[in-house]
């Protein structure tokens, strides 16, 4: 007799097999998956520890940042152009900034905090097959994207002539820059 079902072996029906047969499997994948995943955007991530990542070293994330700047400018193009077409928005100026200067900085910035914040990756990344996580694994909150993208972008933009804010990725175990100790965030290829 099945001890699931008082039923003989004989006399259990195709459909009272094939049920029992995907529920043993069930709990075989159940108890195989030591990691546990969650799904961001239809994308499986995995919450395993970042000490099993591959990290992404500099030149990789130079060349993604390359395909982002590529972006932004078509961006910038598209969004802030037709207004500095206008005459008097030419010379409308808040402080010492112009209007157009402010609002190119703003798509800048944008572009790169609602990217990494909703896909974890920017166009240029996923280009590279390289994505931000957090060091422990979890989904980026706003926080973290906030702190990554434009804290620690704008302390980048500032000290651009300090090549050590960006060549710390050569160096660090981890292949983390400057923004990415900021925000607790690592940059991994993706499997």
């Amino acid at each position: 007799m099945d001890k699931d079902k008082n039923v003989h072996p004989d006399e259990r029906t195709p459909l009272d097999s094939t049920a029992s047969q995907t529920e043993e499997q069930q709990e075989w994948i159940y108890e195989d998956r030591g990691e546990e995943e969650h799904s961001v955007h239809g994308t499986a991530v995995q919450d395993a520890p970042a000490d099993n990542q591959r990290y992404a070293g500099f030149w990789m994330r130079f060349w993604a940042y390359l395909a982002d700047l590529l972006v932004v400018f078509g961006l910038t193009g598209l969004l802030v152009k037709p207004f500095t077409m206008i005459e008097s928005f030419q010379e409308a100026t808040l402080w010492f900034w112009s209007i157009s200067g402010l609002l190119s900085g703003l798509v800048f910035f944008a572009y790169f905090l609602f990217m990494t914040k909703w896909r974890g990756q920017t166009l240029g990344k996923m280009i590279f097959g390289i994505r931000v996580i957090r060091t422990d694994g979890q989904q980026l909150s706003w926080l973290d994207a906030l702190i990554r993208e434009v804290v620690g972008r704008f302390i980048h933009r500032i000290f651009f002539w300090m090549f050590i804010v960006y060549i710390v990725v050569a160096f660090t175990p981890k292949k983390q820059g400057v923004h990415d100790y900021f925000a607790d965030t690592l940059v991994i290829h993706e499997r």
